[in-house]
C-alpha cells in the first residue's frame, strides 16, 4: 500500500458521484492513462483490478483510489453495486492505492451527501463536496495507519471484525463469541482489541450499530423499533439510550434534523 500519494492530495473539484450497476461478469475492461482521480467502493459484489502484474480485490471493505494517469484493467467476478467519486486534484503520483477498512458507513454516507450536493448545486456545493471527500480520505489514511502500527494484532482480530460487520444485527454477540472466533482467551482478546482500536470490543460493536442506525434514519424506515431491531437491539429503550449516548440526540431528533 502506497499512501504518500493520498497524503499529498490537494482536491480542486469533485465533478461526479455515480452508482454503477450490473457490470458484466468475467469481462475485463482496460483503461489507459486515466483522465482524473477517483475513489471506488464495491458496496455489493466483487471486482478484481489488475495493475501491471498485481491483482487487487475490491469489495465492500476494500475501496480503491484510482489516480490520474494510471493504467489498469478491471473485471467483475461477482455482480453488485459500485459507487465511484470522480474528482480533480493536484498531485503527480500515479500509484494505484487499495485500502482495507473495518466499516464502509462513512464512505457510503459521504457519497450520498456528495451526490445530493452535486444535484442541488447550492452556492457552496463545491466547497461542501470537497469537505466530504477530504473526510473520506482522512478516514482511509487513519485506517491504513492503524493497520501498519499493529499488523499482527490487526490480522489476528480480523475474524471478530468480519463477524461484527456481517452480523451486527445479531443481539447475542458477546466478547466470548468474538474471542472464540479469533482463537484466544476473552481477557487477551479484549486487551489486544483495545490496543489496536482504542476501545473495547463491545463499545466498538455499539458504535458500529449506531453508525448503521444513523444511515437508516437518514433513509426510509417505518418505526424506531424497526431501526432498533435492524441493528441488533431488542429493546427500543436500550437502543434509544445508546443512540443518545453516542450521538447526543434521540433517534427521532436525529432523523428529523437529517432531513432538513
Amino acid at each position: 500500500m502506497f499512501i504518500h500519494s493520498v497524503t499529498n492530495l490537494a482536491i480542486n473539484r469533485v465533478f461526479s458521484a455515480n452508482r454503477l450497476l450490473n457490470s458484466p461478469v468475467g469481462i475485463a475492461t482496460h483503461r489507459n492513462d486515466r483522465e482524473g482521480w477517483a475513489i471506488a467502493l464495491k458496496i455489493k459484489g466483487k471486482t478484481i483490478y489488475t495493475v501491471g502484474n498485481k491483482q487487487v480485490l475490491s469489495d465492500n471493505l476494500h475501496p480503491v483510489i484510482l489516480p490520474k494517469g494510471c493504467s489498469y484493467s478491471w473485471k467483475c467476478i461477482e455482480p453488485g453495486e459500485c459507487i465511484i467519486i470522480e474528482f480533480e486534484a493536484e498531485n503527480t503520483e500515479t500509484t494505484f492505492t487499495a485500502f482495507e477498512i473495518k466499516d464502509n458507513s462513512l464512505l457510503v454516507n459521504n457519497f450520498s451527501k456528495i451526490e445530493k450536493s452535486l444535484s442541488t448545486k447550492k452556492t457552496y456545493h463545491r466547497l461542501e463536496c470537497n469537505y466530504y471527500l477530504y473526510e473520506i480520505l482522512l478516514f482511509l489514511l487513519k485506517s491504513a495507519k492503524q493497520e501498519r502500527q499493529h499488523p499482527k494484532k490487526y490480522s489476528a482480530l480480523k475474524p471478530a471484525i468480519k463477524y461484527i460487520t456481517e452480523n451486527y444485527s445479531d443481539s447475542s454477540i458477546t466478547n466470548e463469541l468474538l474471542s472464540e472466533l479469533c482463537g484466544m482467551s476473552t481477557v487477551y482478546f479484549r486487551k489486544i482489541f483495545v490496543s489496536v482500536y482504542g476501545t473495547s470490543p463491545i463499545k466498538y460493536l455499539h458504535n458500529f450499530r449506531i453508525e448503521k442506525a444513523k444511515g437508516i434514519l437518514k433513509s426510509d424506515y417505518d418505526t424506531i423499533e424497526q431501526v432498533a431491531l435492524s441493528v441488533g437491539y431488542n429493546s427500543i429503550y436500550h437502543f434509544s439510550r445508546m443512540f443518545k449516548l453516542y450521538t447526543g440526540k434521540a433517534p427521532s431528533e436525529y432523523a428529523k434534523a437529517s432531513r432538513k
